[in-house]
């Protein structure tokens, strides 16, 4: 009998994408909270809010997606995630679901290639699974945003 390997993930619905992120990269799920602006912040900054004492930047994720908005849920969350380039610079970043996440473990095998190519640099690849198309950011490209702009608590 083969040994199957899984991988537990977070499918986080985004208007008309589903981003799916592993788990072990998501520190907490935790109410929206209004952030503070910053001075001079670009589009995709929304602006720090504070959490476990710390602040920690808030992204405006369909922007750097380029993604539609198409819900007005009402259950927004933020995501809050580890850093995971340069951790001991920024430790965490977090962004705004626009509906509950779903709790998923994975078989890796279950993933296959979309086909659909985006020519977003901020997206790493696409996958089918369950019959929908699901995008995994590229968190890299996104982290080296949030450092080229630094952010003065």
């Amino acid at each position: 009998m083969l040994n199957k390997s899984f991988v537990r993930c977070l499918l986080i619905p985004l208007g008309d994408r589903q981003l799916l992120l592993p788990s072990a990269i998501v520190a907490e799920v935790f109410p929206y909270q209004v952030p503070t602006p910053i001075n001079k912040q670009p589009n995709w900054l929304l602006g720090i809010f504070e959490w476990r004492n710390q602040q920690v930047p808030l992204i405006n994720i369909e922007e750097i997606l380029a993604t539609n908005i198409s819900s007005d849920n009402k259950k927004q969350s933020i995501i809050i995630l580890y850093g995971l380039e340069a951790n001991h610079l920024m430790p965490f970043y977090a962004f705004i679901a626009r509906d509950i996440p779903k709790p998923l473990s994975i078989e890796e095998d279950s993933l296959t290639d979309s086909n659909i190519k985006s020519n977003n640099k901020n997206y790493v690849f696409d996958v089918m699974y369950d019959n929908q198309t699901l995008w995994l950011p590229n968190l890299t490209n996104i982290e080296n945003m949030l450092r080229s702009f630094p952010i003065k608590s």
